[in-house]
């Protein structure tokens, strides 16, 4: 189940909308007062303490609120998953699967029942009648306010400020005529200008133009809603900018590559994705910028190179994910010799296991959307030297937690099964050197299966489904992974 979650809703909130309601609202005009009287600081830091206190309640009721709803729409994937599973078994012509009863179906469905109509009624399924408690002990949860506050310095830095300098560098920068543009809007349709500057998302910013130009109504000409367009881009890149990055801690940033070319990237580059990488992982940034470069990219591609960090992130990602998923959806694997981690660039296999029958499982994880799988090459044409290296890997492991502990004592399968993958690595780099190259894929298949190895493809992240023939010859098959989750006992959360 997914633990709890950050989601800072506060941070939405308007300030000017927090001290209108204090200002109308006596209690709350009496607490203004009363810290005032108490602060050197005055009404300045009484307001914006109480700013600072309605935000992050808001913050800490949406947490619960929302972490609640996610727990139950990951209850509610599960118990449709194996509804579903139930379901196509049976109209595929088979019986009940295995160890499911005819009650089970039922079972499930008032599960996802009760958790829908909870899911609608948030406060109910998270606390029922009881009182909606944010801490455990009140005083301590005061505490953590006051102090949070005072760390914040009075409350400035947990503020929402504008980059007015640089939105307003960026605005006097422009063209004469964008500027005329920006101007006419402002004074005709000030707040959906702002809404259309302020979007943060592509899709946002395409809706809130849209709105304006609907707004305008024709009273700017075709070439001055072309001029406002860019105008509007042009500063709401410079306000996500100065959000996201202060000149200062770009200008240290930018100080640390040597990297002319790089320098010049990353100083006109994404703030979201290149400017942050270089804020907080200079070196991996380096070595990404290399490796972009010997490939063929422009010393100049700043886009180019913001698609190549992107993909290589999101393939990482995808990576990690996948290795980690069919490590614990592989229920026939009782032991893992190598686990999964996040070095999933590193060469050989993803992951080696004891299954309950003994078996050695040697897997690569393709986590990728093709659906068909035709190299796989960690278990074909690197299969001895992998084997090798693995097998050297846990002897080495076995004779550190030797010199640590004397008396440690291996598992008996374990040494088995290394001595199992020495073998077959001495006898498929034999079997590569001598013999017909026709009967290769057959007589590896044999040694591994007389040596109880297993080569396994999983696609925990992705939607592999296949191999081809010549790597089913190898002895290599597909092993589904990220099938619907058993559920706890009934009636459990």
């Amino acid at each position: 189940m997914t633990g709890p979650r950050r989601f800072r809703a506060g941070r939405f909130l308007d300030a000017a909308a927090v001290h209108a309601a204090a200002d109308a609202n006596p209690r709350l005009r009496r607490f203004i007062r009363t810290v005032a009287a108490h602060s050197e600081a005055g009404e300045v830091r009484s307001r914006r303490l109480l700013e600072h206190l309605v935000r992050r309640m808001i913050d800490d009721v949406a947490d619960l609120h929302l972490n609640n709803a996610l727990n139950r729409l990951e209850r509610i994937a599960v118990l449709r998953d194996n509804i579903a599973a139930i379901l196509d078994h049976v109209l595929e012509g088979g019986t009940l699967p295995e160890g499911v009863r005819v009650a089970t179906l039922g079972e499930y469905f008032d599960q996802l029942n009760t958790e829908m109509r909870e899911l609608s009624r948030p406060r109910d399924g998270i606390v029922g009648d009881a009182p909606l408690r944010l801490a455990d002990d009140s005083a301590a949860y005061a505490d953590s306010l006051l102090r949070e506050f005072d760390t914040a310095g009075g409350g400035e830095a947990g503020r929402h400020v504008e980059p007015d300098a640089i939105v307003g560098g960026a605005f006097r920068a422009m063209p004469t005529d964008s500027q005329e543009a920006l101007r006419r809007a402002a004074a005709l349709e000030p707040t959906a200008l702002w809404h259309a500057v302020a979007a943060e998302s592509g899709a946002g910013k395409r809706a809130a133009l849209a709105d304006l130009e609907t707004r305008l109504g024709g009273r700017l000409t075709p070439d001055e809603l072309a001029r406002l367009r860019t105008a509007v881009d042009d500063l709401g890149k410079a306000r996500s900018r100065g959000l996201q990055v202060s000149e200062a801690r770009l200008a240290e940033a930018l100080g640390r590559i040597a990297d002319p070319d790089l320098r010049a990237v990353v100083e006109g580059g994404d703030v979201w994705l290149t400017q942050q990488l270089a804020l907080h992982n200079p070196e991996a940034l380096t070595t990404l910028w290399r490796r972009f470069r010997d490939r063929g990219g422009r010393a100049d591609d700043g886009p180019g190179f913001r698609a190549y960090l992107r993909h290589d992130m999101v393939t990482y990602g995808r990576g990690v994910l996948g290795e980690y998923s069919a490590a614990f959806s592989l229920s026939s694997i009782e032991l893992f010799l190598k686990g999964p981690d996040a070095n999933v660039k590193v060469a050989g296999t993803d992951l080696v296991g004891i299954g309950h029958d003994g078996w050695v499982w040697l897997i690569d994880d393709k986590s990728h959307r093709a659906t068909s799988v035709a190299g796989v090459s960690a278990l074909t044409d690197n299969l001895v030297a992998n084997l090798r290296r693995d097998a050297a890997d846990f002897r080495d492991a076995i004779a550190r937690l030797h010199r640590d502990d004397p008396g440690f004592t291996p598992d008996p399968r374990i040494l088995d099964a290394i001595s199992r993958m020495e073998d077959a690595a001495a006898e498929i780099d034999r079997i590569n050197r001598r013999g017909s190259a026709s009967t290769r894929p057959a007589r590896i298949s044999a040694a591994l299966e007389e040596r109880r190895l297993r080569l396994r493809v999983t696609s925990a992240a992705g939607e592999v489904r296949e191999i081809t023939q010549a790597l089913r010859d190898l002895g290599l098959a597909v092993e589904p992974t990220g099938t619907p989750v058993p559920l706890p006992p009934t009636g459990g959360r």
